[in-house]
Formats: C-alpha cells, structure tokens, sequence
C-alpha cells in the first residue's frame, strides 16, 4: 500500500500505543499508552536511567518498540525524522576538535536533504536568519571547535532548526555548559514555543518550567500533567508528593 504523504494538515501529536521496549536483559518500558498534543512546550522529566533519552529515541525512529507502536505527527518515527519534520539535539554530539569546520558550515549541514548538489540561496538565507536569532551572526566564520561549551549548543540548535521542523527535540540542552549560557538558551526557547512545537527532555527542574505547557513524567512508565504555569517548586512538591505515592508504575525521583 502507497504511504499517504506527510503534510503540514498531520496533528502535532505522540501516540504510544501497548508500547514495550527493552535493551537486552534490561526492560525500560511495558505496555506504555499515551496519546498528547505537543504543541507549545512539553517537558520531560525523571530520573537518570527512568527512560528519558530512550523515549527520544523511539521517537526519532533510532530505536523501534518490541511490542506495540510510536506515531509522531500521525506517523511512523523514523519518517518523521526522515523528511525533517523533528529537529534534534543530543545530549552528547561527537566531534574531532582539530577538524576545520565553520560555525556556517555546521549550522548548513541542517539543510542536507540530499547527498549532492551545492547550497541553494534559500539554504543560506535561512541560515544567517537562524545565526541572527540565536545571536551567532558574529561567530559564523570561526572554528566550531573553537567556541565555548554554550557556544556549542546554540550552533546545534541553530543546526536544528534549520531544517524548519514541526518538533524541535533537545535531549538535556543544559549538560555541560555554564549557567549564563543556560540561561540564554532558556530565554531563545520561550520564543519558540510559540512557533513550532518544542520538547525538551532534563533534570534539571530549574530550567523552563515556568513556560511549560505539560511535564511528561518518565520513571519506566509515563505519566502526562498539562500545566501552563508550574514553577521548578511545583514540579518539585510533584515529584516529592504525587509521584512517589504512584509505587513503582509511577514518576519516583530519586
């Protein structure tokens, strides 16, 4: 049977359905059900080892589930990712510091949708539109390997979102970088919220939560709260009060 293409018309929307997934000898999730619209901000949340980085995973298509299925924006993970409707930023990014790229040279890789063929005008006009917002217009000529660790991150986001995705994924934005730039990159993501669908997966209960649309809540189950106005202490007295009164099917914070 013939796909049925992927357009702007498919809800911004994650569905786990009877989902499972193990790593061998290492169970992470049994008959998960969810089914949530992300638009805005949607952050996930739990302890190291819940699942967090998995659940991101399977949406990217990186990982597929044992049992059951993962739909994002109405479809397979992997095709999602594949036409670039979900912008991504790991957690840890491998990279040889004496390679000679440019900051405009990694941020135009975003725009890749072939493996040949020169940069078109379009590609590089929204790529110095992307280095303006993230306030990296300066650095466009310098070495990657040259910035600082928050420096790094803009450039990946920037890299990300390039690719004028539905989703935008960032999987802990805030490891190993200083708290200015942590604070920075939280200011740039509340004005996108509002333009594409952002999901952000961390620890750290500081970061965003006044901005939150809804915290998914990831410990070996999943556990949905939408909330427009919860604060790093709501989400703390949550985690404290709520989740751990679910046992072990629930949010534990440890």
């Amino acid at each position: 049977m013939e796909k049925a293409p992927i357009t702007d018309n498919h809800p911004t929307t994650l569905e786990l359905k009877n989902l499972s997934f193990s790593y061998p000898g290492v169970p992470v999730f049994q008959d998960i059900n969810l089914n949530v619209q992300l638009q805005g901000l949607s952050q996930v949340v739990g302890p190291n080892g819940g699942g967090k980085s998995t659940l991101a995973k399977l949406m990217l298509g990186l990982n597929d589930p044992q049992v059951g299925k993962v739909q994002v924006l109405g479809c397979e993970p992997a095709r999602a990712a594949g036409s670039g409707l979900i912008g991504y930023v790991p957690q840890h990014t491998l990279f040889d510091p004496h390679f000679p790229i440019r900051v405009v040279d990694v941020v135009l890789s975003g725009r890749l949708k072939r493996a040949w063929g020169p940069y078109s005008k379009e590609d590089r006009r929204i790529v110095q539109e992307t280095l303006e917002d993230l306030g990296l217009q300066n650095l466009a000529e310098r070495g990657f390997s040259a910035l600082s660790g928050g420096q790094r991150q803009r450039v990946l986001v920037a890299r990300a979102l390039v690719g004028q995705p539905k989703i935008l994924l960032l999987d802990e934005p805030t490891a190993n970088i200083d708290f200015e730039s942590a604070r920075n990159l939280e200011a740039y993501i509340r004005t996108l919220k509002d333009r594409i669908s952002v999901i952000l997966i961390t620890h750290d209960f500081d970061f965003l939560t006044s901005s939150v649309d809804r915290v998914i809540c990831v410990n070996r189950n999943i556990h949905l709260h939408e909330s427009g106005q919860l604060d790093a202490d709501g989400l703390r007295r949550l985690f404290s009060g709520h989740f751990h009164a679910l046992g072990e099917a629930g949010c534990q914070h440890d």
